[in-house]
């Protein structure tokens, strides 16, 4: 019988500690020691530990990855921040000295902003309609979009002599008149559809039947906003109406300034005209946009090394070596050389002579 009471007595006091150990285990230590078989249960807490410090020792491992990428960030940055102020200066110096009309005409363009600005400040009453410098920016370049320069002056004196009324008068005028003035640009049916709804649209809404008003808005982003609502007028007319009409710094990119610009590495090969418009806009400075511009322009049309195929579309009065040759992808100090031809056969002849 006592044999029998301990069992029973042990078997009982197992099961009560059993079962009081999960609510009253305040001390899991004292009940760990005294209960073999809670002591296997509590290497959970134990176990325990080492989680956290995986857990912890995680984000390191994480932090590692993490590191190349802002250091390929800061190596793609550096890359991207050609052209530099100075890089664009030495171009502008350079073809400025074979182009100096194109330096002399944006002169000319500069005194015109001021003399606006001036006649502005002035408010006077009387309606200049036949003062429409921006209307005729829009119109201009709007007939530049696929065809040469020349075919681009000969439509629009073409349509300002068929209406000299101005733009009023080609806002009602029979569209069948307009595409004779300016088809010798070519899409004329397009372009004289487009011309004319823009100016029908801009008479509804303001009144007067021309652009001119775009001279209150004080946003770059509400002109090109504005503008962009109008069939026929993409990022880069929009950008060459703020540039030439408008007077804020902008960096229009048409064929020639893309590919000189990824002949020097400034974009690659494989941006797209309106990628390299995004990227150069925001990174040539504002007081070089305007002379850099029009002289890539220009020098893209005279320039055997820089003209599409090696072809260009004016044949240079005066051969010359191309002073962005030297110009290298990657190469910070830039000395740009001017070269005649000329002088280079003398350069020549000297060493034979001493020689």
């Amino acid at each position: 019988m006592t044999k029998t009471t301990r069992s029973t007595r042990s078997a009982s006091n197992r099961s009560r500690s059993s079962e009081l150990t999960p609510s009253s285990s305040p001390t899991p230590d004292v009940v760990s020691s005294s209960h073999g078989t809670m002591s296997q249960s509590r290497p959970s807490p134990v176990k325990s530990h080492p989680s956290p410090v995986k857990s912890t020792s995680q984000p390191p491992s994480k932090r590692k990855r993490s590191q190349p990428s802002p250091v390929k960030s800061s190596l793609t940055n550096e890359k991207r921040k050609r052209p530099t102020a100075e890089e664009c200066n030495h171009v502008i110096s350079a073809l400025g000295k074979i182009h100096p009309d194109v330096v002399e005409e944006n002169q000319k363009r500069r005194e015109a902003f001021i003399d606006r600005k001036k006649k502005k400040k002035q408010k006077t009453n009387k309606k200049q309609t036949n003062c429409t410098p921006v209307t005729d920016a829009v119109i201009s370049t709007m007939l530049s979009q696929n065809t040469t320069a020349a075919n681009q002056n000969r439509a629009f004196a073409g349509l300002k002599e068929a209406f000299p009324g101005g733009w009023e008068e080609v806002a009602t005028a029979d569209t069948s008149l307009i595409e004779d003035a300016i088809r010798v640009a070519g899409l004329a049916k397009i372009r004289a559809e487009r011309m004319q709804n823009m100016l029908q649209i801009v008479k509804e809404e303001r009144g007067e039947a021309n652009f001119e008003y775009l001279q209150n808005f004080t946003s770059t982003d509400a002109i090109q906003k504005e503008l962009s609502r109008f069939k026929g007028m993409g990022p880069k007319t929009i950008s060459c109406v703020c540039l030439f009409a408008l007077g804020i710094p902008e960096f229009p990119v048409d064929t020639h300034v893309l590919r000189i610009s990824q002949k020097l590495g400034w974009v690659s090969a494989s941006t797209s005209r309106e990628a390299a418009y995004e990227y150069l806009n925001d990174v040539v400075p504002d007081e070089h946009k305007l002379d850099l511009h029009c002289l890539l322009v220009t020098h893209g049309k005279w320039c055997y090394n820089c003209a599409a195929n090696g072809k260009p579309q004016f044949k240079p009065k005066e051969k010359w070596t191309c002073p962005l040759i030297g110009m290298k992808s990657g190469k910070k100090d830039i000395k740009p050389k001017v070269k005649v031809e000329k002088q280079v056969k003398v350069k020549k002849e000297e060493v034979k002579h001493r020689a």
